[in-house]
């Protein structure tokens, strides 16, 4: 018997053809839709002006706010205020109206997908995940901006190895177990980035990494001597050192202390609709930032008691040491004015050039496209903006002292001069945004160069050379000058061979050693 459709029955079918030929020419790169969704006025792509001045009311603003977050300390501020996973009375965000449901995604690319399809509003994620989210968000028409600062990591992360490993150079060769484009990914990748390996010898490393679902894993693997070297979190870091004879760490971010901050994304979608909402979510945050401050105690137990968090209270004060959580002051420093060589920028600007490096994004997008600071902007004078930090203080490291890692460059200088290039000022350009991440370090510059001429007018010069690179670090990025020794080697400790042309510019370079700072470890 012959099938007979109607004729709604052939609509349908067509509708239904559309949208599987659609998805199809989307998946595979022929169609973006969501851009074509966007320019159609579709709600879920809303683009916002940052720079904008923001609404003083917005009518119809819901009280609702949709949170991500993993299972990490460091999302205590809000928590605080909240009073748990979801708003409870007498919290400090209920008493500003709002009503926030924080939801536990601790894998990664399932967040930032929760956030991209309205699943969630706001996403706690780090500034280099970030880096690599926003780009693929661009491609796909989606968009959101960091407008938060949660918090430092200051040695909640590291990287561990096994005896005998004690420097980041002496990863070569080894097998090391890391969770992949997660913040242990870029810990690992800008460490041996700017280490003295080689392009090959870092990609070897790669190679031969093991890849974990998370940051735990990682730890159970060096503690089975199962792996050379790990990128770990506390405390499960600490204890994996502490069972595994003769380990240690080799670096992490209480020496790293500018490089992995967590941060709040929100997407343009909801902060289009809700600004003032948004500005209410962001000073909760920063209250309960200031109860932990002024009531620890109290806070571990809070924390301690969400159901389906998994953080005693006792584990929550040992985390809690491990991070700097930020007030309005870190905000403030950490986003910068708009166009300001800010610590978010040199974040973002390093992680970019991984997940390019890794193929995961497709361009380098101006760090200035991915934040909105009106938010933190709305609140000034309703918190101090004096910080809480006080200046580090460098000393010198003992005598003796091993470095963490040792970078060779090639610094160019005119002929017999200690003027430098210009086209080597972006060289010590790299060393600056190293240094700026590597806070908590204290580096020697070391000024080389070749068997050619006189050995005291080489080793005047190499001094020279080396103090040329100090002041242009000191000038541009306001070091302080302590933080940097100089020493000019002239031709005594060449690299290669003196007698051919290749080596001898092997031999005119600039060795940058990086060591802990000894007065704040």
């Amino acid at each position: 018997m012959a099938l007979k459709i109607e004729k709604g029955g052939w609509i349908l079918i067509f509708l239904v053809g559309l949208a599987l030929v659609g998805y199809s020419l989307n998946k595979y790169g022929v169609l973006n839709v969501g851009k074509i969704l966007s320019k159609s006025g579709n709600s879920a792509n809303a683009r916002i002006d940052p720079a904008a001045p923001l609404p003083a009311t917005s009518s119809g603003e819901t009280n609702e706010v949709r949170v991500r977050l993993n299972i990490w300390v460091g999302c205590a501020g809000g928590l605080v205020a909240n009073g748990g996973l979801d708003t409870t009375d007498g919290s400090i965000f209920k008493n500003k109206g709002l009503k926030v449901s924080f939801k536990i995604i601790d894998d990664w690319t399932e967040g930032a997908s929760a956030l991209a399809t309205g699943n969630v509003d706001v996403m706690l994620t780090t500034a280099d995940v970030w880096a690599k989210d926003f780009g693929q968000f661009q491609e796909k028409g989606v968009n959101a901006r960091a407008f938060y600062m949660v918090d430092w990591s200051r040695g909640a992360d590291g990287v561990i190895g096994r005896q005998g490993i004690g420097s980041i150079e002496d990863l070569a060769g080894k097998t090391v177990a890391f969770a992949p484009y997660t913040p242990s990914h870029f810990l690992l990748w800008n460490g041996l980035k700017s280490s003295g390996l080689s392009t090959e010898q870092r990609n070897e490393i790669f190679n031969k990494a093991v890849h974990t679902k998370d940051g735990i894993e990682p730890a159970t693997l060096f503690a089975q001597q199962k792996v050379d070297a790990a990128v770990a979190w506390d405390p499960d870091m600490s204890d994996a050192v502490a069972k595994r004879q003769g380990s240690k760490k080799i670096y992490d971010t209480r020496i790293a202390s500018r490089l992995i901050a967590d941060i709040l994304v929100v997407s343009d979608r909801f902060a289009a609709a809700n600004p003032q909402t948004l500005i209410k979510f962001a000073q909760g945050w920063l209250e309960g930032v200031q109860f932990i401050q002024a009531q620890p105690s109290r806070a571990h137990t809070l924390i301690g008691a969400i159901k389906d968090f998994n953080i005693p209270e006792d584990l929550a004060k040992t985390m809690l040491e491990g991070v700097k959580l930020a007030d309005y002051a870190d905000n403030q420093s950490f986003f910068g004015a708009q166009g300001s060589d800010s610590d978010y920028a040199n974040i973002s600007r390093m992680a970019q050039e991984m997940y390019r490096e890794l193929r995961l994004i497709k361009r380098i997008s101006d760090p200035e496209s991915t934040v909105d600071r009106r938010y933190i902007a709305a609140l000034s004078g309703k918190f101090s903006s004096t910080p809480s930090e006080a200046p580090i203080a460098y000393k010198e490291p003992p005598k003796g002292a091993a470095p963490i890692a040792t970078q060779r460059r090639s610094i160019y200088f005119d002929p017999n001069s200690a003027k430098m290039g210009l086209d080597s000022r972006a060289v010590v350009d790299e060393i600056g945004d190293f240094m700026r991440a590597y806070e908590n370090t204290v580096v020697d510059i070391d000024g080389n160069t070749d068997s050619t001429g006189a050995r005291e007018l080489n080793m005047a010069l190499s001094k020279q050379r080396a103090e040329t690179v100090k002041s242009y670090l000191v000038e541009k990025y306001h070091f302080p000058p302590e933080r940097m020794r100089t020493v000019g080697n002239g031709p005594d400790k060449p690299l290669d061979t003196n007698a051919t042309p290749e080596g001898r510019e092997k031999n005119r370079r600039t060795d940058v050693k990086v060591y802990p700072n000894p007065a704040k470890l």
